[in-house]
C-alpha cells in the first residue's frame, strides 16, 4: 500500500456514528477544537466580512462563531447532524456531506474548512465547493500535517492505527496541489503549532478499544528520535505531550474560470 493511501473504509454511516458518540465532549477532546491562536488565523486569512460563509464540516461550530463575530454571515454544515443542532445555536446550520453541498451556485463568498480533509473525496468535495462560491470567493483550509519527511512516515503509521476511517493521510504539499488542480490559487500560508496531550486525546476516542488507545500512546512515546525533536515529545506526571502541526491556506477563485 502506498503512503498516505488508506482502505475504503470511509463510510458516511460509521463518520457520523464516531463523531455522533463524541459530539458532548468535543469541545474538550483536544486543544486544537478550542485555540485561540489556531482560531484566530482561520478568521485573520478569512479577511474582512464580505457577505455570507459557510463552515463546512463545522462540528460544534467553534471557527463559525468567531467568523460571525468579525461579520460574517455564517452557515453551517456537518455530516454528523448532532454536530450541526450544537452549531445551529450560533447560526443555522444542516446537516449534509461536503461531497454533496446543497445550496445554490455562488451562495457564499467565503468556505471554511477545518481538520475535515481526510475523511473527504478531495476532488468531490474541491468541485463542490468552487460550485458554492461566488466568483472571486475564498477558500480558508487547514489540516494537522507532518512537519517534514522525517516524521511522514511514523505520523502515517500513528494515523493509521488511530483512525481507520481516513481515505488519505496528506502534507501541506498534497493539499496545495490538490487546490491548484482544481483550479484554485493559493493566496495565503501559515503554519503553526498547538500543544496537545495525547492520554487527553485517547481519553476522548471512546470508539476506539482500550488496546488502541494504549497502542497510540505508546508509539508517540517510543517514536523515533528525528520524529521526537520535531514533535517536542515530552512525558510529564505520566501524561505524553507533542506538538501538532498545523498548516492553514488560503486560496481564491479567479473571477474569470
Amino acid at each position: 500500500m502506498a503512503l498516505g493511501k488508506y482502505p475504503a473504509l470511509g463510510v458516511p454511516r460509521r463518520i457520523k456514528e464516531q463523531f455522533r458518540i463524541r459530539s458532548a465532549e468535543f469541545d474538550i477532546s483536544a486543544n486544537w477544537v478550542k485555540d485561540k491562536q489556531l482560531i484566530k488565523t482561520h478568521v485573520n486569512l478569512a479577511g474582512e466580512p464580505a457577505g455570507k460563509a459557510l463552515d463546512l464540516c463545522c462540528g460544534t461550530g467553534q471557527i463559525g462563531r468567531a467568523l460571525k463575530k468579525r461579520g460574517w454571515d455564517v452557515h453551517g454544515m456537518d455530516i454528523c447532524q448532532v454536530m450541526a443542532r450544537s452549531s445551529s445555536r450560533y447560526f443555522p446550520a444542516i446537516g449534509g456531506m461536503a461531497e454533496n453541498i446543497p445550496y445554490k451556485s455562488g451562495s457564499f463568498q467565503l468556505v471554511v474548512c477545518r481538520q475535515t480533509f481526510q475523511f473527504l473525496n478531495i476532488k468531490k468535495t474541491l468541485s463542490c465547493i468552487k460550485r458554492a462560491l461566488a466568483p472571486g470567493g475564498s477558500f480558508v483550509l487547514s489540516l494537522t500535517v507532518p512537519f517534514s519527511a522525517a516524521d511522514k512516515r511514523w505520523l502515517y503509521k500513528i494515523h493509521r492505527v488511530k483512525q481507520p476511517l481516513l481515505l488519505k493521510f496528506y502534507t501541506a504539499d498534497d493539499l496545495m496541489k490538490g487546490l491548484k488542480e482544481a483550479g484554485f490559487l493559493i493566496k495565503k500560508i501559515r503554519m503553526l503549532t498547538v500543544r496537545e496531550s495525547i492520554n487527553r486525546w485517547m481519553n476522548y476516542a471512546p470508539e476506539l478499544k482500550l488496546h488502541i488507545r494504549e497502542k497510540v500512546i505508546s508509539m508517540i512515546k517510543n517514536a523515533p528520535l528525528a520524529y521526537k525533536e520535531l514533535h517536542r515529545v515530552e512525558i510529564i506526571d505520566g501524561q505524553v505531550f507533542e506538538d501538532w502541526n498545523w498548516v492553514i491556506l488560503k486560496a481564491f477563485l479567479p473571477k474569470k474560470q
